[in-house]
């Protein structure tokens, strides 16, 4: 399964930046292409519904949260992308007083409808776009 960190390092303190970021924080804001997001449920197995710009709808399913670091796993169950079982970590950390480090990663599959050598380097690549893309609008939403 291919692997995919994107890691932001965020001009703002790790406590202004948690309330964009947690499982039912502002990810709706953030989140590339999403318009609205629903938070239904608690703790492991809470789902997490993004409706897209165009309509598409994202679910995400809380699978574990971190009672030590600011973290959390999800699972995308629904989505209109061309990866299936991503599991994605967000984890954020401080990185100086001043400024806060955000990773986010994922493990996938690539879906295909037919087997070619390109499928796995296309999936990472639409992942790691995404993340990018996610992690601009957010450094966007953090500007002084």
């Amino acid at each position: 399964m291919p692997l995919v960190t994107a890691t932001s390092h965020l001009p703002v303190p790790a406590r202004r930046v948690w309330p964009l970021v947690r499982w039912n924080g502002a990810l709706g804001d953030w989140y590339p292409g999403a318009v609205s997001m629903v938070v239904e449920g608690v703790g492991k197995g809470a789902l997490r519904r993004l409706r897209l710009y165009d309509g598409a709808p994202v679910v995400h399913r809380l699978e574990h949260v971190s009672r030590i670091d600011d973290a959390y796993t999800y699972a995308v169950v629904e989505g209109p992308y061309p990866v299936a079982d991503l599991l994605a970590q967000i984890r954020l950390r401080a990185d100086g007083e001043r400024q806060a480090a955000l990773d986010w990663t994922a493990t996938f599959r690539p879906i295909t409808s037919h087997p070619n050598q390109g499928a796995e380097a296309e999936a990472e690549r639409f992942v790691r776009d995404l993340y990018d893309a996610g992690m601009a609008r957010l450094r966007s939403l953090l500007q002084p």
